[in-house]
């Protein structure tokens, strides 16, 4: 059964787009494409090189172990660098281009100077995925074929179209990050990112003006993107939809990592049945002759960077 991915964004919540893919493989799934924004471009990048799920959760607690956003010297302005993170993706990544990767793979992310949203489907791998986790005035924008990128989840927090395009004859099974749970209120927001020390100095931490903007914006990003990911989706419809409930969790928020990824292994495997349905031979074949119809071309409003 042959399916698509659209991996949204969410900062550290993007672990759990592990949980969500360990589980279509347990259940024998073949992923033929995978789109991804922000969080869910990194992960969609290294899985899509061919590293197992297990190896990236490894990968991501050693980087959590040292939760360090030190900027390098050349970076653009920003308030946090992502150098940590760069070197970890270089070790799993190395010099691999979009042609070198095991499973077609394009990353979203957003021109700084035009506005437009950009696909990345050429060129480095490494280069994309910094450019699509670039949260804007947190992480530095990325240069790539002359353009200043920044992250892909400004527009396009969940790319049902991208992965649609890339595959018109698969279901594309979507996974959003904005999902709460039950009982909880914005009230509970915890410290933005993890501040090591005794609990007396993060709770004098907590109350600094500094500290309380940077929860506030990360509210109100957080906000944006769910009220656009509802419209993604009530607008291009994907056939399935994935809803981990990490979307409590802060974008660099201290997490559970194995916790995080059982919450996508249980989304997952409550739309099991709805995927078999919408990868069963017949809905392909009526896709496809759809799609011959209205083929799926490139929307005017995206851009395409060669190298």
């Amino acid at each position: 059964m042959e399916i698509s991915l659209a991996l949204g964004g969410g900062g550290v919540r993007g672990v759990a787009h592990l949980g969500v893919i360990r589980t279509l493989e347990k259940h024998d799934f073949k992923i033929r494409a995978i789109a991804g924004t922000s969080a869910g471009g990194l992960v969609g990048a290294v899985y899509a090189a061919g590293i197992s799920t297990e190896e990236i959760e490894l990968a991501f607690n050693e980087i959590k172990q040292d939760w360090t956003f030190a900027r390098n010297s050349y970076d653009n302005p920003s308030l946090l660098g992502l150098s940590g993170i760069a070197q970890k993706l270089s070790v799993l990544l190395g010099e691999k281009r979009f042609e070198d990767l095991k499973i077609p793979f394009a990353a979203t992310a957003v021109s700084l100077k035009s506005g437009k949203e950009i696909i990345l489907t050429k060129g480095k791998v490494i280069d994309a995925v910094m450019a699509t986790i670039a949260i804007p005035g947190v992480f530095p924008c990325q240069e790539i074929g002359g353009r200043v990128l920044m992250d892909g989840g400004v527009l396009d927090p969940l790319p049902v179209q991208v992965a649609r395009w890339m595959k018109p004859s698969l279901p594309v099974v979507a996974v959003t990050l904005h999902e709460i749970p039950e009982g909880w209120t914005p009230d509970d927001i915890a410290m933005p990112m993890p501040v090591p020390g005794p609990q007396q100095i993060i709770d004098r931490l907590a109350k600094l003006r500094p500290v309380q903007a940077f929860k506030i914006f990360s509210r109100s990003t957080d906000v944006s993107g769910q009220h656009m990911t509802d419209l993604i989706i009530q607008l291009y419809k994907p056939e399935i939809i994935v809803r981990p409930r990490v979307g409590h969790i802060g974008v660099l928020q201290k997490i559970d990592t194995a916790e995080i990824i059982q919450t996508g292994i249980n989304a997952t495997e409550t739309t099991i049945q709805e995927i078999k349905s919408e990868a069963n031979w017949i809905r392909k074949i009526q896709r496809r002759v759809r799609n011959r119809i209205l083929p799926v071309n490139l929307p005017k409003y995206w851009e395409n960077i060669e190298e």
